[in-house]
C-alpha cells in the first residue's frame, strides 16, 4: 500500500496528540483509521439518505398530479387565528 504524507493543522495535531496521550488510541495511525471508518459510515448514511429521498420523490411524482396546498405562512396565520 502506498503511504502518503498527511499534513495536519495545529488543531488537528493537538486533537490527535490528546487522543493518543489519553490512552484511547495507541497511535496516530489508530486515530486516522478510526476517523476514516467514521467518514465511511457517514458517506454510507448520506448515500442511503439520497437513495431514500429519490425513491420518495419518485413515489410522489407517480402518485398523481400536483395539488395546491396552503403555504407555510398561510398555515401559521390560520394557527394563530385559532389561538
Amino acid at each position: 500500500m502506498k503511504h502518503d504524507r498527511i499534513v495536519l493543522d495545529n488543531r488537528q495535531e493537538a486533537l490527535v496528540e490528546r487522543l493518543v496521550e489519553s490512552g484511547r488510541f495507541s497511535s496516530t495511525s489508530d486515530v486516522i483509521g478510526y476517523s476514516l471508518d467514521l467518514l465511511e459510515q457517514r458517506e454510507a448514511e448520506a448515500a442511503r439518505f439520497l437513495t431514500d429521498l429519490e425513491r420518495e420523490a419518485a413515489l410522489g411524482l407517480e402518485s398523481g398530479p400536483p395539488v395546491v396546498i396552503e403555504s407555510a405562512d398561510d398555515l401559521i396565520t390560520a394557527f394563530r387565528k385559532r389561538r
